[in-house]
């Protein structure tokens, strides 16, 4: 049964308001999904893989970063860094699912990006668990030939464009789709130096050790110009206090030539791979189940010793 899309806007702290969508699937109040989006790239592409979600039951939510897609606003964003992405938008996504579910198992599903981010963000102590697709440490040194190529291009020119600019235009030689020049420009040295970073500079890599729910990592073995094997397990090891799941997805595994960076999430994608990867997040919550329960026979039993039952 199809669960009907809303279309909705959430607002941050800071009380900039964020184009969303909410899919209140049937059994939202048990399990529900956040998705975060790739870099400069609008929620719409997801729209697929979470309607089926949502068919599956799980309440789903998919929202635009300011400056991307609908949350652009032209007075504000020049100014707009990473650090609002990680501090302000994703805790006002996570905060709007739970006030409309309050579920008992709350994931996210993070592309590229998302998986980044999500490590750096105050809702990485809110999250039960996470399904990164393709998400990846852009560091030159994990990419190899063309993929290698493309990526010193993007560190060399982007951060040049902009600053005589303004801004990075929309081209098929940029990004496809307009973003904040800052936030571009963050990213850019995220790369450059291998380092995460705030605005002020400073290290945050040690935030990702906070995050201790259930993590699924997915890498597309096309994936090579984006998110190639070596880059998605670059940042799946700065997850080290996770529970965590390795998976290689081949696509003539699925019957089709390719799928890529976006491939996944694109309406003709094999139902079967989503089917699977809806799988991959019911056992992440069946483990948080189990674990409540072996916790909550644990205080039991530390209770019955202190009254000497």
């Amino acid at each position: 049964m199809e669960s009907a899309r809303q279309k909705i806007a959430i607002e941050t702290a800071d009380g900039r308001k964020l184009a969303a969508c909410w899919w209140p699937g049937a059994q939202a109040a048990e399990r529900s999904i956040v998705f975060i989006p790739a870099l400069a790239a609008p929620q719409e592409y997801l729209h697929f893989f979470a309607s089926h979600l949502a068919r599956r039951g799980w309440g789903v939510l998919t929202f635009d970063y300011r400056s991307v897609g609908a949350s652009q606003d032209a007075a504000a964003d020049s100014s707009v860094t990473l650090d609002d992405w990680v501090n302000l938008d994703l805790p006002a996504a996570v905060s709007e699912v739970k006030r409309r579910a309050n579920p008992k198992f709350m994931a996210a599903v993070a592309h590229s990006i998302g998986g980044q981010l999500l490590g750096q963000s105050p809702i990485r102590h809110d999250l039960n668990g996470a399904l990164f697709i393709s998400a990846q440490r852009g560091i030159p040194k994990h990419y190899q030939g063309v993929g290698r190529l493309r990526i010193e291009y993007a560190y060399l020119l982007f951060p040049i464009i902009i600053r005589l600019l303004g801004r990075l235009p929309v081209s098929s030689f940029t990004l496809p789709t307009a973003c904040s020049g800052r936030a571009v420009r963050q990213w850019v040295r995220w790369g450059r130096s291998g380092v995460f970073t705030d605005t002020n500079k400073a290290n945050v890599e040690e935030r990702f050790s906070d995050y201790r729910g259930q993590l699924t990592a997915v890498a597309i073995a096309d994936d090579q110009y984006y998110a190639p094997v070596g880059a998605v397990e670059a940042l799946t090891q700065m997850y080290r206090n996770a529970g965590l799941q390795r998976e290689l997805v081949s696509p003539r595994d699925y019957g089709v030539e390719a799928i890529g960076h976006f491939g996944f999430f694109h309406r003709h994608t094999p139902r079967e791979l989503w089917d699977k990867s809806e799988a991959w997040l019911r056992e992440m919550e069946k483990r948080l189940r189990n674990k409540r329960i072996r916790n909550a026979e644990c205080r039991m039993q530390a209770e019955c010793r202190m009254q000497n039952c």
